[in-house]
């Protein structure tokens, strides 16, 4: 869902803090006779690339690209591509884009921002006047002496920043000689709930290089729909549920009601085979995460909850298919046993299966695939059923397989 992917994206915008103070600050003489002002009038006026590693709550989220494109434009790239920053210093717009759904979030007015279930917290990172979150003035470094960093002597800079939201401490590494940047450290924490840190390490700075203008546009991209855009209304389409789809909804309408024997009997009705649409009625089996990201704040969250609640009876209506099934194969009626079976693996594939459709409803698609093939393969052991075995087997292979694909696009790689 959208709130993970801002938090991730919060930490990388973060980032540009570094960036910019690195080309706002000048400062008093350092002990060796390095003043910060020499340090930062390498890079004050270049076009310069990056690494940046990144680690929010303790947990690292690997390392990405930074780019600086004078007059004033930074970029950062999450680790894995996926989401890319873009902000302008001279009017503090910034962009988020969201590659892999094709989104992009402009700058959020204040009315949806406050309508977020994050609250103001990452995005007021985004909207507040860059020049207000990078308000470090001259004088204001501490010097930290010298060391050597990758087998070059450097000299050290610290400083610390704070407000009601946010508690900073930069720390800036340069050649001794050259004055050129080496490594700069920044830790950023709530000062209400310390355990909510991000921590950046930026170095392998690369101030020779050439970038193209159109990295660093402000426009959405070709083929990107825009966050907070449309309602729930304008998105969903308004039209008929194919038969089998009718039943899907009515096995949810019923479960909820209470009905859960007519629910699982009308579940058990569903020809599979045949075409699969829904009515407005079960839009979440066909909204997509790039539909969701364009729907206004207020929509998001009505989507969040009904998401997270059509999950539950999911979860439920497929646990009393398997305790059913169990107690019937206890009976030797195996011939029901595979009826419940195979319905409860057929809905676990139309979550799964559902091409761009909803995370948070598709992963939950292959754990319900997994469990009931697992059922199904004690019956056909049972009843030597080998070749039902042997395909049962290879199908438990590739749910875990697709589960394992899941885990790594919530971790973003």
């Amino acid at each position: 869902m959208l709130s993970r992917i801002v938090k991730i994206a919060a930490a990388i915008v973060a980032a540009t803090v570094i960036a910019g103070t690195i080309g706002h600050l000048a400062g008093s003489k350092h002990p060796s006779g390095v003043a910060f002002g020499q340090v930062l009038a390498q890079i004050r006026n270049s076009t310069y690339t990056f690494d940046i590693a990144t680690t929010v709550a303790g947990q690292t989220a690997g390392t990405g690209k930074g780019m600086v494109r004078q007059p004033g434009r930074i970029r950062i790239d999450d680790p894995a591509g996926r989401v890319s920053s873009i902000v302008d210093l001279a009017t503090s717009r910034h962009v988020l884009l969201f590659h892999a759904q094709k989104a992009v979030m402009m700058d959020i007015p204040p009315a949806e921002r406050e309508k977020l279930p994050d609250g103001p917290g990452p995005f007021a990172m985004f909207s507040r006047p860059v020049e207000r979150l990078w308000n470090l003035q001259d004088g204001t470094e501490k010097p930290l002496g010298e060391k050597e960093i990758d087998g070059r002597p450097a000299v050290g800079f610290e400083v610390q920043q704070e407000d009601a939201e946010y508690r900073c401490r930069i720390v800036v590494w340069a050649h001794k000689d050259s004055f050129r940047p080496i490594q700069v450290e920044m830790d950023l924490c709530n000062p209400q709930d310390r355990s909510q840190s991000v921590t950046m390490v930026m170095n392998h700075f690369d101030l020779e290089v050439e970038l193209a203008e159109e990295l660093f546009s402000l426009e959405p991209p070709a083929g990107y729909t825009v966050a907070h855009e449309k309602t729930l209304h304008e998105t969903v389409v308004d039209e008929p549920a194919t038969p089998q789809g009718e039943k899907i909804e009515q096995t949810l309408q019923l479960w909820t009601a209470g009905n859960k024997d007519k629910a699982i009997e009308t579940l058990l009705s569903v020809d599979w085979t045949q075409p699969m649409a829904f009515s407005p009625k079960g839009y979440l089996f066909v909204l997509t995460e790039k539909g969701f990201i364009a729907l206004k704040a207020e929509d998001q969250n009505r989507v969040r909850q009904e998401a997270m609640e059509m999950a539950t009876r999911l979860r439920d209506l497929v646990r009393a298919i398997w305790d059913m099934s169990r107690t019937e194969r206890s009976n030797r009626d195996y011939t029901r046993v595979e009826a419940h079976l195979t319905a409860a693996l057929n809905l676990g594939r139309l979550l799964s299966d559902n091409g761009d459709g909803l995370l948070a409803l598709k992963m939950l698609g292959p754990p319900i695939q997994k469990k009931t093939l697992e059922e199904l393969k004690i019956l056909y052991q049972e009843t030597n059923r080998r070749e039902d075995l042997a395909r049962v087997e290879e199908q438990i292979q590739a749910v875990d397989a697709l589960r394992e694909t899941f885990r790594q696009r919530i971790r973003g790689q």
